[in-house]
């Protein structure tokens, strides 16, 4: 062998494709490797010029040379070129030249490699991942990524399908393929027989199925997919970060036949692609999903309610009809929250959630608009047929409930407006159904009620009061006023009562019965509460300091003051700062905290009692309290209310209520106090009964610190009560 059939040899077997070209672009050698590249044979290539294997180059300036292929200027370069084929069928190829000069002659060592499969990957990849960018279409970037497939490998029919929750196979992508065949393929169920894809999805991981007509555990979609004249199907899990199967890519064929290498490439590719793309559509999906919908029961929250509703508004605008809104309030939602718990509470709105869903149309537009507050939108629909519904509705919502061992009673209060008569837009019909809804709590709950001109003016005056009232106690507008107890036996006094009262510049002299529920409602009771206290401990202080006695000093507190935990730190700190011993403080509460569900209520009534602050129950007897209750609480004093001393002189059984209340008092070793005494018979029969302490007109209307110190002087021996 010659050392020239010796370098032949080895350029031969090299690992790339080897070509060598003379320096008048005559190609002089071409390996087996480079056959394979060019898909053209050596006899008719050989002594061809290199342009009819690579196309003529360009200078610099990007203008093609003259006469000449340009083939020095690849030397010391590495490029990438397109290679066409005879087939019509196009590669890529990475090219290096090399220049060689012996014994005079110059020639030019070409070394080539395909990187078809490299450059597929990237052009796919980032051509998908642009569409992606630029669209939040799922089905348009699986489409282009299917036609995209097919133009690399025409020989490829591409499918793909997303595995639903249900373990079905919907198709999302199918292009070139007929919509008949779409629909029978479609929603398939996934399993061992089924078809490629469905047992493919089954075992998570790719099914080649060579000859589709003679497999046997194909059985969903054979005859469709033989008659369009595919004969064979890979098909490759789309699979999630966390490996869990979510889709499935298909190939299909039209001969007998398995991937070959450039189809393992492409479907790596188009799986990674179709994982990125469905997971960017489910994240997207879900960011919608928390935007416009509440996470516990499902439904639209406010958000998505007013973008349809304004829709419905629109609609109903043109055409010229009405629609209705309701508000619907759960009753005693928090009674259900507070004594069984939040899990508890969230089933019951779940609950209540779903009746609601079952009740209205597909048309209507229902939302959880916020806590236990759900609106409807009826659309085309008149006061008549509200009406009806929400009849059908409180019906529907009563029905008994099990939420775990514990059976409930619910009940709700729906409130309606319509449209246009009680507003143009959606926040006003939900304000006015709003409205509404308070109205039907206030004639008993359980009820419905429409919205009327009346409720509005309602409305504005409690929020005028509201804003007055708020800056009332900014302001320091509001006194105390304060009313004696008397002491019938020894004819002492046993203590004073403060109360609040409040003369507006703009509304006048506002009862305590209409501003004191009116702070519990809009959130200011704690704050008047707080000022009650820190006045009525600065005024006792204060008088004990000019000299007058005065045992003792009482204040109401809400229910709702008892749910603040820090409350007896306050209590302290008030009675600290004026220099006021615990026992010179007697809290009065209302039989309504005994009943209270917060656990924090009693936690906050023991708490007080341990600092040694005194606790009275008044309006005793009106309330729902159990004896039992009543032993259990750390109470010092029971006030009888002022509607008992009110009948006692002509009523027999309220004469013995109230002798029942002084025996109860006196076997708890608790005091008794009448309130409301207005003369001298019901004073003489109290006493006759054993009440010793009483309070009322007959002694002292409430009165304004400097009045009540004028009082004070005039009555310092009380010997006129005799």
């Amino acid at each position: 062998m010659s050392i020239a059939q010796f370098y032949s040899q080895i350029l031969e077997q090299a690992e790339n494709a080897i070509i060598i070209v003379n320096e008048n672009d005559d190609i002089v050698f071409f390996n087996g490797n480079a056959e394979r590249l060019w898909g053209r044979s050596r006899s008719t290539v050989q002594g061809a010029d290199i342009s009819l294997l690579m196309p003529p180059l360009k200078d610099d300036q990007q203008t093609q040379l003259p006469n000449q292929s340009g083939i020095g200027l690849l030397v010391g370069h590495y490029v990438e070129l397109p290679i066409e084929r005879p087939n019509h069928t196009r590669v890529w190829a990475e090219i290096s030249v090399s220049r060689i000069e012996i014994t005079g002659h110059i020639l030019y060592l070409i070394i080539a490699r395909n990187i078809t499969l490299h450059k597929v990957h990237k052009a796919l990849r980032q051509h998908v991942l642009q569409v992606m960018a630029n669209t939040e279409s799922l089905q348009e970037v699986l489409n282009l990524l299917c036609q995209e497939i097919n133009r690399i490998a025409p020989e490829i029919s591409v499918t793909i399908a997303r595995l639903n929750s249900d373990g079905r196979l919907n198709t999302l992508a199918a292009p070139g393929f007929p919509s008949e065949y779409i629909s029978q393929t479609n929603n398939i169920e996934i399993g061992p027989q089924s078809s490629s894809l469905g047992l493919a999805a089954f075992r998570g991981e790719p099914v080649v199925v060579r000859d589709i007509e003679n497999d046997s555990n194909w059985t969903v979609g054979k005859h469709e997919a033989l008659r369009l004249g595919y004969k064979a199907c890979w098909a490759v899990p789309v699979k999630a970060q966390d490996s869990n199967v979510i889709g499935i890519l298909a190939f299909y064929y039209r001969v007998c036949r398995r991937p070959n290498k450039l189809h393992t490439q492409l479907a790596e590719v188009a799986t990674s692609l179709c994982m990125l793309a469905m997971e960017q559509a489910q994240s997207r999906a879900r960011i919608h999903h928390l935007a416009f919908f509440d996470n516990l029961t499902n439904l639209p929250n406010r958000s998505l309610l007013h973008v349809r509703a304004g829709q419905a508004i629109a609609q109903a605008v043109r055409d010229r009809t009405q629609l209705a809104v309701l508000f619907i309030d759960v009753d005693r939602f928090k009674q259900v929250n507070d004594s069984l718990g939040h899990p508890a509470g969230d089933a019951l709105l779940c609950i209540v959630a779903e009746r609601l869903r079952e009740a209205i149309r597909e048309v209507d537009i229902l939302c959880r608009y916020s806590g236990d507050e759900f609106v409807i939108v009826l659309t085309q629909c008149d006061s008549v047929h509200a009406s009806d519904l929400a009849g059908r509705l409180l019906a529907v919502l009563s029905a008994p409930c099990q939420v775990g061992e514990v059976p409930l009673f619910p009940a709700c209060s729906i409130g309606i407006s319509l449209f246009p008569e009680d507003g143009q837009d959606m926040d006003t019909l939900i304000h006015a159904a709003d409205m509404a809804m308070y109205q039907a709590k206030q004639k008993g709950r359980n009820c419905f009620s429409f919205f009327s001109g009346q409720l509005n003016l309602l409305a504005r005056e409690r929020f005028a009061l509201e804003s007055a009232l708020r800056e009332a106690l900014e302001t320091n507008r509001l006194k105390l006023y304060y009313q004696p107890q008397v002491n019938i036996e020894t004819h002492l006094l046993h203590g004073i009562e403060a109360l609040a009262r409040w003369n507006d510049p703009q509304f006048g002299y506002i009862s305590p019965a209409r501003f004191i529920p009116l702070a519990e409602k809009c959130g200011l009771i704690n704050y008047l509460s707080q000022w009650v206290l820190n006045e009525a401990c600065r005024q006792l202080a204060q008088w004990r300091q000019h000299g007058f006695t005065v045992p003792s000093v009482s204040v109401n507190l809400s229910p709702s003051d008892f749910h603040n935990l820090k409350l007896p730190q306050y209590l302290e700190a008030i009675l600290r700062s004026h220099g006021l011993l615990p026992g010179d403080l007697l809290i009065e509460i209302t039989e309504g905290v005994l009943m209270d569900s917060n656990p924090n209520a009693m936690r906050t009534v023991n708490e007080i009692h341990a600092l040694g602050v005194r606790l009275s129950i008044d309006d005793f007897g009106t309330g729902y309290s159990s004896l039992a209750y009543l032993r259990s609480l750390p109470v010092d004093e029971l006030k009888l209310d002022q509607s008992f001393v009110h009948d006692l002189v002509h009523d027999k059984s309220t004469r013995a209520l109230t002798n029942a209340v002084i025996h109860i008092s006196d076997s708890m070793n608790l005091v008794a106090v009448a309130e409301g005494v207005e003369h001298s018979t019901q004073r003489n029969l109290l006493k006759a009964q054993g009440y010793q302490v009483v309070q009322g007109n007959l002694f002292s209307p409430p009165l304004p610190p400097e009045e009540f110190e004028k009082w004070l002087d005039k009555n310092i021996s009380f010997t006129q009560w005799k």
